[in-house]
């Protein structure tokens, strides 16, 4: 399969907990691990993505001095609607990445921040907390991207993007959250679960928010049940590549 080589700038938006510092080496490091499975998996050399970290608490990429041809937004406990200083400089960076054809990648926060970017509305979520390995409904778009009917990810989130932005494509739905993820060609592509989790660090979150009572405990005890469930997070990262332009 004919490949081309991209630079991905990866912007971490909190501090990894020790599963994945452990595991991987952070939000970079399960990133980088997700796409090179994927780029295996497609008979692709491993150095046609290059990563790049940047901390989005302190720094974003420049567009005149650093050299990045897509930018991926992680995950994050924050919430993407607050208006602290870094989030809006970070929602504003997304909004000149849409506007010089920059693609994006949004994962759960990043997902809400690419929507707050283009105008939606993003607050808290009245049916409450999406956990664990959640299989979700896909759009007709969806189906066409991943092959498949539905999509099983690792979820982690209680705040919802209320709508679509003008021009984009939901992408899968679940009965809580009609928007979980969108997209559009060559721009933006957003999930608002975990592709990069595996079930170590969703028990480590868990297990945390629920001794501090973020996570009621009916809610974690349910999402123990599926916690080893198989997930399609190397499926998902497939797809990023085909969106990044370095698969075909």
């Amino acid at each position: 399969m004919a490949s081309r080589s991209r630079t991905l700038a990866v912007l971490e938006c909190d501090q990894p907990l020790d599963a994945a510092r452990i595991a991987r080496g952070g939000h970079t490091g399960v990133w980088t691990y997700v796409f090179t499975t994927a780029l295996t998996d497609l008979s692709l050399p491993v150095d046609s993505l290059t990563i790049v970290r940047y901390n989005a608490e302190e720094k974003l990429p420049s567009f005149d001095d650093d050299n990045f041809d897509a930018v991926l937004i992680s995950g994050s406990r924050y919430n993407a609607w607050a208006d602290d200083e870094w989030i809006v400089r970070l929602v504003e960076f997304t909004k000149a990445c849409v506007e010089k054809k920059i693609p994006v990648i949004g994962i759960c926060f990043g997902h809400q921040i690419a929507g707050r970017a283009l105008g939606c509305v993003v607050n808290r979520n009245e049916a409450g907390w999406e956990v664990a390995p959640t299989v979700l409904d896909l759009s007709e778009k969806g189906k066409e991207i991943f092959g498949q009917d539905t999509l099983t990810l690792h979820l982690m989130n209680r705040d919802i993007v209320r709508s679509c932005p003008s021009g984009m494509t939901i992408l899968a739905s679940t009965s809580k959250t009609e928007n979980h993820g969108f997209y559009q060609p060559d721009a933006v592509f957003t999930v608002q679960g975990h592709p990069e989790f595996e079930h170590e660090i969703t028990a480590e979150l868990l297990k945390m928010r629920n001794e501090s009572k973020v996570i009621p405990d009916d809610t974690y005890a349910e999402a123990q049940q599926r916690l080893d469930r198989p997930h399609d997070g190397i499926l998902v990262g497939r797809a990023l590549l085909k969106f990044l332009g370095v698969a075909a």
